[in-house]
């Protein structure tokens, strides 16, 4: 496997970045690589699984038994690109800002690699191009069509790039890595009155304001500091005037945790919390808060195994988990996993949209890819 090749892979996708399920230039690049090679495709869910059956023998044999699973995530995000380099979006407004262009690479690399290695291996290979991770966590629905069951998928690898790491390096940790991602939102209803009269009214916005007070208050006392968890709002939406008082407030924010028990609890307090206040002030409060993806839990032992196989790349474990979300958890619900960090050292952030990276960061990944599957035995 060239360099050449892995960068040609990452900056073909880069220029046809597409959006949620709607993925079907980069489906179809896919499909057109691998096609070239002895493996089961399957199309699914607007995503692409490719099957590398390892064999006794080159050629001949029974099948092994057991798989491991590599995952990518394939779509882009509605950002306009502002890197001007020769390789950037073909697509007007739509950008691969978060290095999903990348993960493609690594794995089409591997495909190259495994078209003529997987009979060395003591299990099977299944490599997973999912889409839409950005939104509405397409891992679900991959998991939930059968992908890991039909393949015997004993655990599953995931990359992500990661600016904020230094180049080459390669960073996880065990247990809890990232968050539960929840959406909060809470209505006050009051009622309007002129601000010369407020006894006339009930005023939603200070009701607002004192709960949000009262709910960091309980977020920050109420559970034990080694409880990881977040719990932020970033939108209030209030009044119409400035000389008259707000009939209703919106509040929007975003709680994060890592265990369903510690999401139950500050769902239950924040229900309780305004319930107090509706009485207190005679306004009505509603709150609604959504399912979000998982956490992403990883596996220890798998996470112990890679330290030590990856230690090469000056593996970094991280000492706190982070609140960012993302859906490979629903691919560890199934089956034990690990989502690890692949450092690029530029300092850019996801989501910019002068996202960008050397592409030699990329083979780092391929070899760690490749150390994984040839230690590991099933």
């Amino acid at each position: 496997m060239t360099m050449e090749r892995l960068k040609k892979y990452r900056r073909d996708l880069h220029q046809i970045p597409e959006l949620g399920f709607e993925v079907h230039k980069t489906r179809q690049y896919i499909l057109d690589h691998l096609k070239q090679y002895d493996c089961e495709i399957t199309e699914v869910c607007g995503g692409v699984c490719a099957f590398f059956s390892s064999r006794t023998e080159h050629g001949g044999g029974s099948p092994r038994e057991n798989t491991i699973a590599l995952r990518s995530d394939m779509d882009a995000l509605p950002v306009a690109e502002k890197t001007g380099t020769p390789y950037c979006s073909l697509h007007e407004g739509v950008m691969h800002a978060c290095g999903h262009d990348g993960h493609m690479a690594m794995l089409l690399a591997m495909a190259d690699e495994l078209s003529s290695s997987i009979h060395t291996l003591s299990h099977n290979v299944l490599l997973i191009f999912q889409p839409a991770e950005e939104t509405t966590g397409g891992a679900g629905d991959m998991v939930a069509a059968g992908i890991l069951s039909k393949y015997n998928v004993k655990r599953i690898y995931g990359f992500h790039l990661w600016p904020m790491l230094e180049k080459h390096r390669i960073g996880s940790r065990a247990r809890e890595f990232m968050a539960k991602s929840s959406e909060i939102d809470i209505k006050i209803l009051g009622k309007s009155a002129h601000c010369a009269y407020p006894e006339q009214g009930v005023d939603a916005l200070a009701i607002g304001c004192e709960l949000i007070n009262e709910l960091y208050q309980m977020e920050k006392t109420e559970l034990a500091p080694e409880i990881f968890r977040l719990l932020k709002f970033g939108k209030m939406i209030s009044g119409t005037v400035r000389n008259a008082i707000a009939a209703e407030t919106v509040l929007e924010g975003t709680l994060r945790c890592f265990s369903e028990e510690t999401g139950v609890f500050l769902s239950n307090r924040m229900t309780k919390i305004s319930a107090a206040l509706e009485q207190k002030y005679g306004c009505k409060i509603s709150f609604h808060r959504t399912d979000g993806h998982p956490p992403v839990i990883n596996d220890s032992n798998l996470f112990e195994e890679a330290k030590e196989l990856l230690s090469k790349f000056s593996f970094h474990t991280f000492e706190v988990p982070f609140m960012l979300s993302e859906d490979f958890s629903f691919y560890q619900r199934a089956v034990p996993g690990l989502f690890l960090f692949l450092g690029t050292g530029t300092n850019i952030p996801l989501h910019n949209n002068l996202f960008d990276f050397d592409e030699e960061v990329l083979q780092t990944g391929v070899e760690a890819y490749r150390r994984i599957l040839t230690a590991v035995t099933l």
